[in-house]
């Protein structure tokens, strides 16, 4: 497995004797140790963490350590950010290691290991879970990798990964990485473990009416649950703000905590009187996404690339008031993402539609890409308009009675703009 040059600097050290045994660092070259590692993930919910073990053998090749001529003493490894209670030891005693930079850790060994010898170690730590949710990632790094992940088998699990054999075994699954295989990224766990969902219930004071809010959510999940009602209180208050139209929907808002497979894939789906399902790990950006869809679905857009872009472009304007550095870091990342995806997947905006459901293939890219270009016209348009001119593009749709399509929406928008907006037939038609 070839690594990042990065990476191939930090893997050891290596201290040569000199004269009279001074001794001086070096860096190796890659291909002189080589390192197996066998890593098991065990989710434990009844403890609120995921346990993480390492069984890791250093293997030396290096020439240049032969005849007592030096040897390796340490041992750099990326371990999570939030990785808690490491611990490091071989078979006969603990292990001193020290925090790098970025993750790495130093580990130091409790021998000298010269040419052609083996040391083996292990490490542990542990993840932070839920009662009844559990989102993290597999990071392996080595030559030689096999890991295992054991969850509760009344846990729904998805992996950002397919490669993998599962044995399902009485209380639980273990899903089994055989060694050998790549791992050049990271594997994404989700795992959710369906339970009655209990209810919180506050009420959105918005412009023209009181809106009342439910939050159902799995029992554990509490924190979520106080923080979604805080960002859809706030959220709500904005986007009347922003587009200068009022709650437009008659009916209370729910939104449910829920797993990948209820959403399809996606991070929410917002089914109108009948609430937002909301992945569990969402961020806040997919929230204030999901409740702009009250607003787009009032302006009779009839095209898909409005009803999405208009909802990521006031997600967009909602965060900047209320998470600036994230809407920031938002909206490059999406721009980005447009330019990189474009050459590939690019088509009209106008024959853009989207699947039911989404996966990690060529299917979830070219959904990805929609998105992302429906979010460029959006806010290709704002920047050449501003704020107060969508308001009044914005009630204008709503007031029109009929649906808006692509013919409608360059009409109203050069009927509200003496800029040249010819951009929009490029991403509509080309």
């Amino acid at each position: 497995m070839r690594y990042p040059e990065k990476r191939r600097l930090l893997t050891g050290t290596i201290l040569l004797v000199i004269f009279l045994f001074t001794m001086q660092s070096a860096v190796a070259d890659s291909s002189d140790i080589s390192t197996d590692i066998s890593s098991s993930y065990k989710l434990v919910p009844e403890e609120g963490v995921v346990k993480v073990s390492k069984e890791i053998t250093f293997h030396n090749y290096n020439s240049d350590t032969k005849y007592w001529r030096g040897y390796y003493s340490n041992y750099n490894y990326y371990l999570p950010e939030a990785a808690m209670n490491v611990q490091v030891f071989d078979d006969e005693r603990a292990m001193t290691f020290s925090i790098a930079s970025e993750g790495y850790h130093v580990f130091y060994f409790n021998k000298k290991v010269w040419y052609e010898e083996s040391y083996t170690f292990h490490v542990t730590y542990e993840l932070e879970a839920n009662r009844n949710t559990a989102s993290f990632s597999i990071n392996e790094y080595g030559d030689n990798i096999d890991v295992t992940l054991e969850v509760p088998s009344d846990f729904d699990t998805h992996l950002s990964r397919d490669d993998y054999e599962v044995e399902e075994r009485s209380y639980s699954s273990i899903y089994k990485f055989e060694k050998g295989q790549e791992w050049d990224k990271a594997c994404t766990v989700s795992s959710v473990r369906s339970s009655p969902r209990m209810t919180l219930v506050e009420t959105a004071h918005l412009d023209e009416r009181d809106v009342d809010v439910t939050i159902r959510y799995w029992e554990g999940e509490e924190e979520w649950a106080q923080d979604i009602m805080q960002t859809t209180i706030e959220g709500l208050e904005l986007l009347e703000d922003k587009w200068g139209i009022a709650y437009p929907a008659n009916y209370n808002i729910t939104i449910t905590q829920a797993n990948i497979t209820e959403t399809g894939g996606y991070g929410g789906y917002n089914e109108g009187r009948s609430g937002i399902w909301l992945l569990y790990t969402s961020n806040h950006g997919i929230l204030i996404h999901e409740l702009a869809h009250y607003w787009t679905r009032a302006c009779n857009f009839d095209q898909l690339w409005m009803d999405e872009g208009y909802a990521d472009l006031y997600t967009y304007l909602v965060l900047a008031e209320m998470e600036p550095e994230e809407a920031t870091s938002r909206r490059d990342r999406f721009l980005s993402k447009y330019e990189s995806l474009k050459e590939e997947y690019d088509h009209p905006l106008a024959d853009w539609n989207t699947p039911e459901s989404i996966d990690d293939t060529s299917n979830g890219k070219l959904v990805d890409f929609g998105y992302k270009k429906a979010f460029a016209l959006t806010y290709t348009l704002y920047e050449t308009t501003d704020v107060s001119t969508l308001k009044e593009m914005n009630r204008e749709f709503i007031s029109s009675g009929s649906d808006i399509d692509n013919s409608d929406f360059l009409e109203i928008t050069s009927s509200y703009t003496d800029q040249d907006i010819t951009f929009i037939e490029n991403y509509l038609y080309s």
